[in-house]
């Protein structure tokens, strides 16, 4: 990875942090989206510690 390419993606992680936090509402689209939480608002079997099948 090179610099100018690293900077680019600090740019644009930056961008999608800032965007992503904007808002409780944003926060919970992104954690939504990125599979961490579904749709209920519970969280992903993988994510929640407990043992999944």
């Amino acid at each position: 990875m090179n610099k100018s390419f690293k900077r680019e993606l600090q740019k644009a992680l930056k961008a999608y942090t800032k965007k992503a936090t904007k808002s409780p509402k944003a926060a919970k689209k992104a954690l939504v989206k990125e599979g961490i939480y579904l749709k209920d608002g519970n969280m992903a079997l993988e994510y929640s510690g407990l043992k999944t099948a």
